[in-house]
C-alpha cells in the first residue's frame, strides 16, 4: 500500500527563521517541564513542533481542497478533488462522460482543470484499479523522521535558536542549559557569603556547583535540576564569582583569589595600537608575519589550517617567555577549552613526565596563562619550541618542549649595559631544547630587563626609535650588518610590545633601512 506523506523540503530547513512563535513555544515548553533544557533539545523539541504544524497544515489542506482522489469514487460536476499522486494537486470537475474500454465494465472519465492551469482527464467509477490502494490518510511524523531532521540541520538550527534565545530577557542561560528567570528559586545574599566563605577555604576553587550546594547546606523540595540552575545564576549575577569552566561544564572560582595575570594584562604584553598601513607590506612580509605564533597578529583566512591540526608547535617569544604565558591564535585556541559566559577558563596542562600544570585560558587577553614554573624547570629561552595537542579530557592539553640534548651553544644574548642601554652579544648559552634561528634569544638579566620595562612605561620612546637602535645593536652581530625582519621583531620585543606588522611596515617604509633580499635589511650608510 503506498502513503501519502508529510513533504518538507531541504530549502525548509536550510531557511528556517526563527520566529516569535517559536520562542513562545520554547518558553511554554521549559514552563511545562520545570527543568533546565540545554539547548541540543530545545532544537529537537523545536524541530518537533515545526514538523507538527506542518503535518496539521497538510491535513488541513487534505481537507480544504475537496476529496481525494481515488478511481472506485463517484464524482460529479462542480466537485473539488485533489490528486495525492501529483504531490496534492488539486483542481475542480467540468465535465464527465462514459469512458469505453474493452478491458473494463462502466466507468466514467472526468476532465477536471487543475490549479495549475492544466486540464487532465481521470477515470471515475472504477472498481479495479492499483491507485484505489492509495491511503486517504497522510502518514504520521516518528522520531525517525525526527532525528533524522537533527541529524542533518540541527547544528546551524540550534546556532540559529540560541541567537534569538539570548535577545530573550525572560530566559536566562547557564552553561548549556536555558530556563525562565521568573521561576528560578532566589539565593540571598546569606547564601552568597556562605558560598564565598566555601570557596575561599579551598584556595579560591574552582568548584561545581553541587559541592557549593553540598556545604552551604540548601534544602528545597524543589528539582536538583532546579536548585543547581538557580544558584548558578545567582553566582553568575555577584562579580565576587567566576564561572572558569570549560563549556558544558560549571564550577566557580573566587574573582579576588585569581592570579594577577589573569585579572590584569602583564606589562611585557600590553600593547598600545599603532595604525599602520597593512598595504605597504610585501606578500614575503604578510608570509612571514602570518606563521609567527603572536596572538596581536589579525589572521587571513588564505593561511589559515584547511583541516584542524592534531598538534601545533610553538615558538616563544620574550613577552610570552617572560610571563610564562602562549598566544592564543587561530592554531592553537581549537586545543583549549572556552565557557561560554566567563573571560577565564580553568585548564590543565599535562607534561611529557606527566606533571599537571594549572593555567588560566584568558579570552580577553587571548593568552594562556600559568607556565612560567614550568619554562625555568626545563631551562626554555625565548625562542624555544613547544607543543601543545590534546588532552583525554575536556579542560586537559599535552604539552611538551621540543628535546635537544643539553649542550652550549652560540646564541644572540641580550644584556643591559651600565648606562641602562640594551645591547647584544653572540655568547655561549646552555640549550636544553629546540629552537628557532630566527627568535632565540638569551636573556640571562631578567630583573635588570624588567626595571627597563617599567621605565619605559612611563617613559615610552617611539616605534621608530625602538627598531632602528635595536637594528644598530643587531647589525654589530654580523659582518655585513645584516639583519632579518624576523630577528628585528623578536628582538624588539624584548623590549616594546608589538606586532611584526608594525615592525614590518617600518622597514618598508623607512629610509634608515635597505633591503638586502629575502626579508634581511641594513641600516642605510647614512644613519
Amino acid at each position: 500500500m503506498a502513503f501519502s506523506n508529510i513533504d518538507i523540503s531541504d530549502s525548509y530547513w536550510e531557511t528556517l527563521d526563527i520566529t516569535k512563535d517559536d520562542i513562545e513555544f520554547i518558553y511554554t515548553y521549559l514552563l511545562e517541564k520545570e527543568t533546565p533544557h540545554p539547548s541540543d533539545q530545545l532544537a529537537k523539541a523545536l524541530i518537533i513542533e515545526r514538523m507538527r504544524i506542518e503535518h496539521e497544515t497538510l491535513k488541513a489542506k487534505q481537507l480544504k481542497n475537496g476529496k481525494i482522489y481515488m478511481p472506485k469514487l463517484e464524482f460529479e460536476i462542480g466537485d473539488k478533488v485533489q490528486f495525492p499522486a501529483k504531490n496534492w494537486l488539486s483542481g475542480k470537475v467540468v465535465e464527465i462522460r462514459s469512458g469505453k474500454n474493452p478491458e473494463y465494465s462502466n466507468f466514467d472519465v472526468m476532465t477536471v482543470e487543475l490549479e495549475n492551469g492544466k486540464t487532465q482527464q481521470f477515470a471515475a467509477n472504477l472498481e479495479d484499479h492499483q491507485l484505489n490502494q492509495i491511503s486517504s490518510a497522510i502518514k504520521e511524523v516518528t522520531d525517525d523522521d525526527h532525528n533524522l531532521t537533527f541529524e542533518n540541520y540541527g547544528m546551524a538550527i540550534i546556532a540559529k535558536l540560541e541567537k534569538k534565545l539570548e535577545e530573550n530577557k525572560d530566559l536566562v542561560r547557564i552553561g548549556e542549559n536555558w530556563f525562565p528567570k521568573s521561576l528560578l528559586i532566589d539565593f540571598n545574599v546569606g547564601h552568597l557569603n556562605l558560598a564565598e566563605a566555601v570557596l575561599d577555604m579551598n584556595d579560591g576553587g574552582p568548584l561545581a556547583v553541587d559541592s557549593l550546594i553540598e556545604q552551604i547546606d540548601i534544602e528545597s523540595d524543589d528539582s536538583t535540576e532546579l536548585v543547581r540552575f538557580s544558584l548558578n545564576y545567582a553566582l553568575q549575577q555577584d562579580p565576587r564569582f567566576d564561572d572558569v569552566g570549560a563549556s558544558g561544564k560549571v564550577e566557580w572560582f573566587l574573582n579576588r583569589l585569581e592570579p594577577e595575570y589573569v585579572r590584569e594584562i602583564p606589562l611585557q604584553l600590553q600593547y598600545k595600537p599603532i595604525d599602520y598601513d597593512r598595504a605597504l607590506l610585501s606578500k614575503d612580509m604578510i608570509k612571514v608575519e602570518q606563521r609567527i605564533d603572536d596572538e596581536l597578529i589579525e589572521p587571513l583566512p588564505e593561511f589559515g589550517p584547511k583541516i584542524p591540526k592534531k598538534e601545533v608547535t610553538i615558538v616563544l617569544s620574550y613577552p610570552h617567555w617572560r610571563v610564562g604565558s602562549i598566544p592564543l591564535t587561530p592554531s592553537t585556541r581549537p586545543f583549549f577549552p572556552t565557557a561560554l559566559e566567563s573571560p577565564r577558563v580553568k585548564v590543565t596542562f599535562i607534561d611529557a613526565n606527566g606533571e599537571r600544570i594549572s593555567a588560566w585560558v584568558v579570552r580577553p587577553f587571548n593568552y594562556v596563562y600559568g607556565l612560567r614554573n614550568w619554562f625555568e624547570e626545563l631551562e626554555l629561552i625565548p625562542g624555544s619550541i613547544i607543543k601543545i595537542k590534546p588532552g583525554n579530557k575536556p579542560g586537559e592539553v599535552h604539552i611538551e618542549a621540543e628535546k635537544k640534548r643539553s649542550n652550549r651553544e652560540w646564541i644572540r644574548t641580550l644584556l643591559i649595559g651600565a648606562d641602562g642601554g640594551v645591547v647584544y652579544a653572540t655568547l655561549k648559552q646552555t640549550i636544553t631544547a629546540d629552537f628557532n634561528e630566527r627568535m632565540v634569544i638569551s636573556v640571562p638579566a631578567t630583573e635588570a630587563l624588567d626595571q627597563l620595562w617599567e621605565a619605559r612605561s612611563t617613559n615610552p620612546r617611539s616605534i621608530e626609535d625602538v627598531v632602528i637602535n635595536t637594528m644598530n645593536e643587531l647589525g654589530k652581530l654580523n659582518p655585513q650588518g645584516n639583519v632579518h625582519a624576523i630577528e628585528l621583531y623578536a628582538a624588539v620585543n624584548c623590549i616594546y610590545r608589538c606586532p611584526p606588522g608594525l615592525v614590518f611596515s617600518i622597514l618598508a617604509t623607512n629610509p634608515e633601512f635597505t633591503p638586502v633580499g629575502d626579508l634581511y635589511y641594513h641600516l642605510s650608510e647614512n644613519s
